[in-house]
């Protein structure tokens, strides 16, 4: 059973990886790139401050202030995930705007921010400390499908990609896009299926790979089809 304490650490290193994503979209050439990933990290690192006042022993007023910042990574990963896809991808640089990809997934962002802004959600008791945020029914089977659409898509685009380009460190910036994809399925399913397989708090380490996902994305210059990607 995890520890207050390491619910504290694991949150914490979930900070750097995404301060350490600010930087690296902070490089990026594009201003509006740069801008709109810089605040959907900065966004996503609310959750897990939530997260570690929750663990304690907040008040009521901590506890409603902060509600709408638990689930903050639900679109902030989802988006930059997107939006690294659209770097890393040539055909899809060449062919669209980063706002015109990121529209393709405009009904999962909308779903996510009317949950995020709605709050169909009740607090509860953690099972060992602290407080938790848990999605009411309907939603919360509205949200895991629209979760495991989304995953589907990322998977199928990462795969198609794969197949197509042969550059080696595009190829394993797609892998890295799809093993996070399959850690956050995992994730998703043992908390539909209330299975006790992990030893961290649903979706903190799973989530950390995925940005770490996202920054290995980042990292490296976009390649072009005339290099024979």
């Amino acid at each position: 059973m995890m520890s207050y304490f390491t619910l504290m650490v694991m949150c914490i290193v979930a900070v750097v990886v995404l301060m350490m994503n600010i930087v690296i979209a902070n490089r990026l050439r594009n201003p509006g790139l740069k801008w709109l990933l810089t605040g959907l990290f900065t966004f996503a690192m609310l959750r897990y401050f939530t997260l570690i006042i929750y663990g304690d022993s907040p008040s009521l007023v901590q506890l409603q202030g902060l509600q709408r910042f638990y689930l903050s990574t639900t679109l902030s990963l989802s988006a930059t995930t997107a939006l690294a896809i659209w770097y890393i991808t040539p055909h899809f640089r060449e062919k669209i705007t980063y706002g015109g990809f990121l529209a393709f997934f405009l009904p999962w962002i909308a779903f996510f921010s009317y949950v995020i802004v709605t709050q169909p959600t009740e607090i509860v008791m953690g099972e060992s400390f602290g407080y938790e945020l848990a999605i009411l029914e309907p939603f919360q089977t509205y949200f895991s499908l629209a979760q495991g659409a989304y995953v589907a898509i990322v998977i199928l685009i990462c795969l198609n990609c794969l197949l197509f380009y042969k550059h080696p460190v595009l190829r394993s910036q797609y892998l890295f896009l799809i093993i996070a994809q399959l850690g956050l399925t995992f994730d998703g399913l043992s908390v539909v299926y209330n299975i006790e397989t992990r030893l961290f708090h649903p979706f903190i380490v799973t989530e950390i790979v995925a940005f770490l996902a996202v920054y290995y994305a980042l990292l490296h210059k976009p390649l072009d089809t005339k290099k024979k990607a």
